[in-house]
């Protein structure tokens, strides 16, 4: 395995000499290039090569040649200071280069396939290769012909996420379809009047009516209009005045001339039928999609268990490999790995680390940095500020004493007898995984007889099949069930207030108008992401799963409540069918962000081009110009939410505005393909989450499928909007003539008119009134027309059927996964088992205990990787270092040496976790 990128014969402008000058003869020296051909690599770098060729642009963007050190040093030779001998800590630096950015970026962060194997299996075609794969020729995958399959490469859940949005975004066309009639019938049949005065066509397709008249409603009260959410100042819809001999008040009330008919009620059932079976089917066709894409990939997690209770003192890994191995026949385990609750030893090496990184910032690029020598360091940093005072912004100083501070910290845990929290043990093939699963699993309250073989040192031992190395939070496995459930208590409590406190900016807002209203929706559903992992960050987890549901049980919360439910109780009822700025045209305007906002951020990235064409060739050296070229991890929970968040809203609002499934339809084929971009050509390579996200969106899928017969019954009840009903009653002589209140209201009551009443047809706010039957209509049914009276029983057997039917399948769902295992053995694997041995598997991970220190390329390991297989840690040999060069237990001689402590590392009392690999004969 070569250390430096793979040498090809193109040629490449972009590699400067920023901070080493070269001589004048090889000014224009380049690097060389990557044997990537052309059309696999990203858009931005070719971008980047083709600015760079630019002289302007170049000169501009990367052509910073301008030394920032005063020394000169050529490739190759070795300087002498001031006419001396040169210092031994000074080193060759090579200048930062920005084709080993490129590489970094392309070949470490994004996914990579090997160019020259195929899989097609199980749906498969691309072998996905570990980052830095340097002995085989390894390609971008391509974003168009990267199957579904391979998608799950990153993750079941990501697989399973790529499989619902298509899912869906199919279903949402075919319900578009299906609702055809209900636009139709609002184009043409709904509205008398016609629809050309509609204010934005969009719209035309809506409940929106632009037919209404004037009544006399003599019981009819200004007052009326006077509560929240409506406001007097909106367009009237009640008016007051005088008959034409002063004497007797008038009071009339608009009235909405449109009428639903038969045509509409029956597509808007065909269509809801249509969504719940889709629903159903989804669900039931779920469990196999995740089997097939579970055996589609071999991961570790196949062949492993994880246990849950060790005893404290139970840090032998080779004694647990004795007691499986003794345990089982025909059993063999090949790696062990003891995880030691050691959180807070970590945590101190972890931020002398970072202080280490702060320092290392402030050494000029030709100085070597060396740990053990902080003393000398600190000189090189004050003797470089004295030159360019810009260049240290703090007190170096003062970071050393931290240095210092923690290394008596450190060093006060060293000795400490650190108690095992978890222990994960991989088998060789996978039916031996599943023979110890079935043997060793029972119920928590009905454990039965348990054989005393299956018994560790006396303790029955708590097993399962564990995430994936990657999605393993190390440091939170040791907390307590006690703890964690405070922490869920603190976080959902703030996130209730978080969803109060939008609430009440939303409504803000919306007394501004609803263009208002639905901005600061949109700019609440952008933060709403950010804010929510700054809350999860204070829970523990044992997963990136489980942090990544907890996730998404937050935003999805916060989201359907700021996007749909916030607006209906803020949408006044009787400007339900308004035309204008009111519930309808905010619908519309979330509707059209969703399908703008997510390409314009995601496509652009402006902040990836920003570091990697902007700041990257100005960095001072290749560690700071890699982290530069780093990008950010995605989130599968987040993506999950937008595809709820868009199902409940066209759920909520579809029978007023059914032409929110092309909208879906439409939004959905742009989330595919956008994210699947960003999957494979923007984002970071990130813990792969299993498919325990997609079980959680099943509910999610039942709760908007019963939101849509739920509200499709009251909003067909409700219908025409205008809370005016006949009384039967013709109006009083006072009443007739003609009457004009300016702003081209006029009209004209006729003997023999009927007489309204102000009324309330807005059945949910109205107590006793689930389900929506007629006998439960508070103020009688003499608003509704011939097709209502006709259909609203079948709309609110249906609502009943599917609430009930919603509430059981959540109900068994929850029965089977919570209670079941309290009383009856449950064991959870997917699919069939492989012929593949785990030694056999290639890109393939041991369980590492990881952490990501930021301002690093890569994780630090945090135990001896000298007993296994390097290939098992989950990168490759590259242009970085090794892994070797990235381990924390290094850092604890340091420590011990600069504190002058006696104490020293005993094997049998280890500070870190242990990890061993017994390959089989």
């Amino acid at each position: 395995m070569s250390e430096n990128p793979p040498v090809g014969d193109e040629t490449t402008p972009l590699t400067r000499n920023f901070d080493v000058a070269a001589p004048p003869s090889s000014a224009a020296s380049t690097a060389s290039a990557f044997p990537d051909e052309p059309s696999e690599r990203t858009y931005g770098r070719r971008i980047a090569q083709t600015l760079s060729s630019n002289g302007f642009c170049g000169a501009v963007l990367y052509g910073v040649t301008k030394t920032r050190n005063k020394t000169i040093f050529i490739p190759g030779k070795h300087d002498e200071e001031e006419g001396g001998e040169a210092e031994s800590n000074i080193a060759i630096v090579e200048p930062p280069s920005l084709d080993k950015g490129w590489y970094f970026f392309e070949h470490i962060i994004l996914p990579r396939c090997y160019a020259n194997q195929e899989e097609f299996k199980r749906g498969r075609k691309y072998a996905r290769s570990p980052p830095g794969e340097s002995t085989e020729k390894t390609r971008l995958y391509p974003i168009w012909d990267t199957p579904l399959e391979d998608m799950a490469d990153f993750g079941i859940g990501v697989g399973m996420y790529f499989h619902m949005v298509r899912f869906f975004g199919v279903v949402a066309l075919l319900a578009a379809f299906i609702s055809t009639p209900s636009i139709n019938f609002y184009r043409n049949d709904y509205s008398p009047g016609g629809r050309d005065s509609i204010m934005n066509p969009l719209n035309s397709n809506s409940a929106i009516c632009t037919t209404t008249s004037w009544k006399a409603c003599p019981n009819c009260s200004i007052s009326d209009l006077d509560t929240w959410p409506t406001k007097v100042d909106d367009p009237e819809r009640i008016i007051e005045g005088v008959s034409s001999d002063g004497i007797s008040k008038l009071v009339f009330i608009a009235k909405n001339e449109c009428q639903i008919n038969e045509t509409f009620a029956m597509a808007n059932i065909k269509t809801m039928f249509f969504y719940c079976a889709a629903t159903l089917l989804f669900i039931f066709l779920q469990r196999r999609v995740r089997t097939r894409l579970d055996e589609g990939e071999q991961t570790t997690s196949d062949y492993s268990i994880r246990v849950k209770n060790p005893p404290r003192n139970a840090k032998d890994p080779k004694a647990w490999k004795d007691f499986f191995e003794g345990a089982f026949e025909n059993v063999h385990v090949t790696l062990c790995t003891v995880a030691i609750d050691n959180e807070e030893l970590i945590r101190k090496l972890v931020k002398r680390r970072k202080l280490l990184l702060k320092l290392r910032n402030k050494i000029p690029a030709h100085i070597k940095f060396k740990t053990e020598d902080l003393e000398t360091m600190i000189r090189h940093c004050i003797k470089s500020a004295n030159r360019n005072k810009f260049i240290c912004f703090s007190n170096p100083k003062n970071i050393y004493d931290k240095v210092k501070k923690i290394d008596r910290e450190i060093e006060a845990c060293v000795g400490q007898d650190f108690p095992v929290s978890s222990v994960y043990i991989t088998l060789e093939t996978e039916e031996m995984q599943r023979k110890v699963l079935s043997e060793m699993i029972y119920p928590t309250f009905n454990p039965g007889i348990i054989d005393r073989k299956f018994t560790f040192k006396g303790n029955a031992l708590k097993i399962d099949e564990p995430d994936e190395p990657s999605a393993v939070r190390w440091l939170d496995l040791e907390e307590s069930n006690k703890v964690r459930i405070i922490q869920r208590i603190c976080t959902y409590s703030a996130t209730f207030a978080i969803l109060l406190v939008n609430g009440v900016i939303i409504t803000m807002a919306r007394e501004v108008n609803v263009t208002m209203s639905a901005l600061t929706i949109i700019a609440f559903n952008i933060l709403s992401p950010p804010l929510v992992k700054f809350i999860t960050k204070f829970e523990s987890h044992v997963n990136e799963t489980s942090y990544s549901t907890s996730n998404y049980i937050k935003l999805t919360l916060l989201r359907w409540f700021n996007t749909a439910i916030i607006t209906a109780i803020i949408a006044p009822f009787m400007y339900t069918a308004q035309d204008g700025k009111y519930l309808i045209e905010g619908t519309r305007i979330l509707f059209t962000a969703e399908l703008i906002q997510r390409p314009l951020i995601q496509l652009t990235d402006w902040q990836g081009h920003l570091k990697r064409h902007v700041l990257a060739p100005r960095a001072k050296d290749q560690r700071r110009m890699n982290d530069l070229f780093s990008a950010k991890e995605y989130s599968v929970g987040e993506r999950y939410t937008d595809v709820t968040k868009l199902l409940f809203l066209t759920c909520f609002y579809s029978i007023v505005y059914p032409k929110a499934w092309y909208f879906t339809a439409a939004i959905l084929f742009v989330y595919y393909w956008v994210d699947k971009f960003s999957v494979l050509r923007s984002w970071r390579q990130g813990s792969k989450i299993s498919g325990e996200l997609s079980v959680y969106s099943v509910y999610y899928l039942l709760l908007c499928l019963a939101t849509y017969f739920v509200m499709g019954a009251y909003y067909f009840a409700g219908f025409p909007f205008d809370n005016a009903c006949e009384t039967g009653e013709t109006v009083p002589a006072y009443y007739e003539g003609s009457h004009d209140f300016g702003d081209g209201v006029n009209f004209i009551i006729s003997a023999g008119d009927k007489v309204y009443k102000f009324c309330s047809q807005s059945l949910v706010v109205e107590p006793n009134s689930f389900p929506p039957f007629l006998s439960n209509v508070p103020n009688g049914k003499e608003w509704m027309s011939v097709s209502q009276l006709q259909f609203l029983p079948i709309y609110a057997r249906s609502c009943v059927a599917i609430s009930v039917l919603v509430s059981a399948i959540i109900a068994f769902r929850l029965l089977n996964r919570y209670i079941v295992p309290l009383f009856s053995k449950v064991i959870k694997t997917q699919g069939k088992v492989m012929g593949c041995s785990f030694s056999e598997v290639d890109d393939i991970k041991a369980y590492i205990p990881q952490v990501d220190i930021k301002g690093y390329e890569l994780p630090y390991v945090m135990c001896n990787t000298s007993n296994i297989d390097p290939d098992l840690i989950g990168w490759r040999v590259n242009i970085i270092g090794n892994p070797g060069d990235f381990n924390l237990i290094d850092d604890l001689p340091i420590v011990l040496k600069a504190t002058k402590s006696k104490k020293f590392l005993i094997d049998d009392v280890p500070a870190f976790s242990q990890v061993m690999h017994w390959p089989p004969s």
